[in-house]
């Protein structure tokens, strides 16, 4: 049986392991930090688990206020088993009000084989019914082509997950970090990358 299992403190570790593996390091949270936002209730981190084995893991993160939680990290130990769509089929059922999804953004100034990476991470979540929001934005140096998931879609879905997304670095940053390396379009935050 394949299942959702609530990751404890401990496990932070075991996954973190694999993160430094999948996630480029601009995009890793450190491990001290992302225990310090379990402590506080905002990390939601999450085991795929089968008859015991440890699948993949899913850290989500969870602001108040916010409608849509945040898928921060999803990685698989089996790369192309199919656990990663039956992940977020689990998370669906987990978080029915929607999830947020943050897939790098493909640029003209990347190399052809970075950006067909790019567009295979965007195919797997529109394959899962992840619905592309686009907005201006730049996080930590990092474009972002921002996806959501909701049983029903807002009309005005880009400017809410604009919003929210930028509550959620609000909630994880200081506003000097805040005003320097984030910039979400009508949220405030540091310079467009537009301007620089």
């Amino acid at each position: 049986m394949i299942r959702l299992v609530n990751m404890e403190r401990a496990g932070l570790s075991e996954a973190y392991r694999s993160m430094e593996q999948e996630f480029p390091h601009n995009e890793l949270k450190s491990l001290r930090r992302l225990r310090e936002l379990y402590d506080q209730g905002l990390c939601e981190p999450w085991w795929l688990d089968e008859d015991g084995t440890h699948r993949g893991y899913a850290m989500m993160l969870r602001v108040e206020g916010c409608r849509f939680v945040l898928l921060d990290y999803l990685a698989m130990l089996d790369k192309g088993s199919g656990y990663g769509s039956i992940c977020l089929e689990l998370l669906k059922k987990q978080y029915p009000d929607g999830i947020l999804g943050e897939v790098e953004a493909e640029l003209e100034s990347l190399p052809d084989e970075v950006n067909r990476l790019r567009r295979r991470r965007q195919d797997f979540y529109q394959r899962a019914g992840f619905v592309p929001c686009p907005f201006d934005n730049e996080v930590f140096g990092v474009v972002y082509l921002i996806h959501l998931w909701a049983r029903e879609l807002p009309e005005d879905k880009e400017a809410i997950c604009a919003r929210e997304l930028y509550r959620y670095y609000q909630a994880q940053v200081p506003q000097s970090w805040l005003d320097k390396h984030v910039y979400v379009a009508g949220q405030g935050g540091g310079p467009s990358r537009a301007e620089n």
